[in-house]
Formats: C-alpha cells, sequence, structure tokens
C-alpha cells in the first residue's frame, strides 16, 4: 500500500514495493469514471441503436438510445411531431422549435407523459428539478434531471473539498462524508465534503453555497471567507465496456459530465454537521486515510476522481510517484463533443 511519509517536515507519498508488483497507478480511478472512448462511432452496434440529439440549427446535444426513442413514439403523443423532426436514416433527432419556451414546455409534456406511462427504470430518479443544455453558452433547453440519463445531455455540477492542515504538525486533514445509506445511488459510500448538480435557474456559486448549507450545514459566513474556485474536471461516463455493449438497455446511457471544483480550507473550529439526510456522517481522514480509502474504492467513483485531482493540485500525487501522470491530468479533462456551459 502506497505510504505517506514525513520528509523535510512535509507529508510525501512513497510507492511502496506492493505498488511496483501490480502496477497500481491513479490511472484506475479515473477510468472507472471516464469510460467512453474517443472512437465511439467505430462501433457498428453504436451506429445501429444511438441516435443523435440536435438543435434546431443542427448542433449535437445529446445521445438517445432507440430504446428511448421507442418510449417517446408510444407515449409522446401528438408532442413528439411537435417537438423533434426524427430522422431514421441518419439517426437523428433533430428539436424543431425555435423559442427556447416553447421547446422546453413540449420537453416538459414529453417527459411527464413518460414518467405517467414508461417502463424505463430512470423515470425513478425524477426530480422535479431541470437540467439546462447549452448551445453558445447560452440555456437552449431544459430537460428533467431524472431523464439527463435518456437524453443523453452533458450534465454540470460543483464538488468540494473540505480540509485544514493540523496547527501541530502541518499534516494534511480531510473531511469526508460518507453518503446515507438510503440513498437510491452509490449508497454507504465517501463523497466530497459537498457536491450537487447545477439545476436551472441556479449558479454554479450559488449552487456551491446552497449544498454547503443543505448537505453539510457550513454558513455563507463561513464559506465565503474559506472557498477558493479551482478549476473543473469533465468526463463521459459510460457502465458497460465499450466492445461489449450492444445499446439495447439503460446501462448504455451516455453521460456527459463537466464538475466545477473548489477548494475549503476551514478552520479546525468549524465542523460539517449532516443537514438534509443525504449525508450520514462527516469524518475526518489523515492523508494515509485517504489514500487508501481510494485505493479501496470506498468513494463514489467520480468522487474519488475530484480526489485524485485534489492530491495532484496540492503536489502529493506526482510524476515520481504516479507512473501514468500526464495521461491522468489528460484524462481528467476530457473534451466533450457537445457545446457546453462555461
Amino acid at each position: 500500500m502506497t505510504q505517506v511519509v514525513e520528509c523535510n517536515g512535509k507529508e510525501i507519498l512513497v510507492r511502496s514495493k506492493e505498488d511496483e508488483v501490480t502496477n497500481f497507478s491513479y490511472l484506475d480511478v479515473i477510468e472507472k469514471v471516464d469510460v467512453f472512448p474517443v472512437n465511439y462511432n467505430t462501433s457498428e452496434y453504436f451506429r445501429a441503436n444511438v441516435y443523435m440529439l440536435q438543435s434546431h440549427t443542427g448542433i449535437g446535444i445529446g445521445f438517445v438510445l432507440k430504446l428511448v426513442l421507442g418510449e417517446i413514439r408510444k407515449y409522446g403523443g401528438k408532442v413528439v411531431s411537435e417537438l423533434f423532426d426524427i430522422d431514421d436514416g441518419s439517426h437523428v433527432m433533430r428539436i424543431k422549435p425555435e423559442s427556447f419556451n416553447t421547446r422546453t414546455e413540449l420537453m416538459d409534456q414529453l417527459c411527464r407523459a413518460l414518467k405517467v406511462k414508461s417502463s424505463l427504470n430512470c423515470i425513478k430518479t425524477w426530480r422535479e428539478e431541470k437540467y439546462a443544455v447549452y448551445v453558445d453558452h447560452a440555456p437552449y433547453i431544459l430537460i428533467e434531471r431524472g431523464l439527463s440519463g435518456a437524453f443523453g445531455i452533458i450534465t454540470y455540477g460543483v464538488h468540494v473539498n473540505g480540509f485544514f492542515k493540523d496547527s501541530a504538525t502541518g499534516h494534511l486533514r480531510i473531511w469526508i462524508p460518507r453518503r446515507s445509506a438510503s440513498k437510491s445511488t452509490w449508497p454507504s459510500m465517501l463523497d466530497n465534503i459537498v457536491a450537487g448538480g447545477i439545476g436551472y435557474p441556479c449558479g454554479i456559486y450559488e449552487t456551491v453555497l446552497k449544498e454547503c448549507m443543505e448537505e453539510a450545514s457550513l454558513s455563507k459566513d463561513d464559506v465565503e471567507r474559506n472557498i477558493k474556485p479551482v478549476g473543473s474536471v469533465s468526463y463521459f461516463h459510460h457502465q458497460v465496456t465499450f466492445g461489449e455493449q450492444k445499446y439495447l438497455d439503460e446501462e448504455a446511457f451516455i453521460t456527459g459530465e463537466v464538475e466545477y471544483l473548489y477548494d475549503l480550507e476551514l478552520p479546525p473550529t468549524v465542523k460539517p454537521i449532516p443537514n438534509d439526510g443525504e449525508v450520514e456522517e462527516f469524518g475526518l481522514y489523515s492523508l494515509q486515510e485517504t489514500i487508501n480509502a481510494i485505493k479501496r474504492n470506498e468513494f463514489k467513483p467520480n468522487c474519488a476522481l475530484v480526489m485524485v485531482e485534489f492530491l495532484i493540485r496540492h503536489g502529493y500525487i506526482t510524476p515520481e510517484n504516479e507512473p501514468n501522470y500526464t495521461a491522468i491530468l489528460s484524462r481528467m479533462h476530457r473534451r466533450l463533443p457537445f457545446p457546453l456551459m462555461r
């Protein structure tokens, strides 16, 4: 197991003999999240069973499985012809209305029809919250959050890592929550101190402040005094190995994600407290305990990626102790094929 040792008054990571024998790399963490390959269009099953969702101007904004399109046609009624121009030859679903309000209203009607009638499993994650799809950095259409995977759109969120340096030793201490056992996704796994999706019309920083209060009982004053924006990560998630996928079921949903990252260096006197039932408890982890938890796959996968990014940026994971350092940096900032918010 990778060891944390002290060198010249600083904590550093040293690869163990076990790391060398097993060829351990933090690239494994990234590959659990950024799964969808660049050459996706080489798959005959992808070409046969996936439709491109386009704006009325022909800009790609999402991937829709033929399975989902079947449900849309079966239960959408007249809304389908009002909202889409569907070309089964080229596998394109082009949105027809030129008005933001019109296309969003029709999409809402369609999603609610699916909620009532469709047997898609993703309906169970209905949130009564909208995600915005962007074209030219402006909201183009709003889609129910629970159906974002069904329409294969890029989604956005915020992730915050909370920590402090021990005043006596200078050692890193990281606030890490354990997700509630009742969560529908990734129950009881470890998370970042605060994380959440950016629902319309909330902004990025507005979402940070809201989630800090809702998930960790952190006041606006405590957050604004100590928080710092530090960048973003992007990746393309896909649940099944590419070569084995035939795109015939919901496991084949393709989700591009962008997460805006923040560091929150809290004073030792400020402690996060569970508030909204999303978190079971907050633990205070040493650097060694954090590394061990990452290697044991105890983190929700994208939260492990965010934690690896944190450890790289703070100088713990380096080219000297990580054989795939450059590949990790590249994979955490995946180029996505659709327009982005920022």
